[in-house]
């Protein structure tokens, strides 16, 4: 028989999560309930005795706490899914290497850029 061992979600994770927590005034039983996850779930990986949620659990969490997107899987070392779905395109490696050696503000005009073409031939 073999026995389990349980890995804490990593220190950040776990520190962005309780201050949404406390910065949204809500119990940890009204989070597990607006995220559709189990109160005693919920204690345990607040309390470092549970491993990192699966991204739909993660998401949950997100919208529940109007977190930002795509903060709490940073934090839990994680690609969020608009993150994966761009990862998975063909260009996602020449893209990388053309975004790496630009700063902060030069990122911020890419940024804008981009979310200007997604609006102008997605609509969002």
């Amino acid at each position: 028989m073999t026995m389990r061992t349980d890995t804490a979600a990593p220190a950040g994770f776990i520190a962005l999560l309780n201050q949404a927590i406390r910065e949204a005034g809500l119990s940890y039983r009204d989070v597990a309930e607006k995220a559709e996850i189990s109160h005693p779930f919920l204690s345990r990986l607040l309390g470092g005795k549970r491993g990192l949620p699966s991204d739909k659990t993660i998401a949950k969490l997100e919208r529940s706490l109007n977190v930002p997107s795509g903060k709490l899987f940073y934090e839990a070392g994680r690609p969020d899914p608009a993150a994966k779905a761009v990862l998975k395109k063909e260009r996602a490696p020449v893209l990388m290497r053309a975004l790496a050696p630009l700063n902060d503000d030069e990122m911020k005009q890419v940024q804008k850029l981009a979310e200007k073409l997604a609006k102008k031939y997605h609509g969002e």
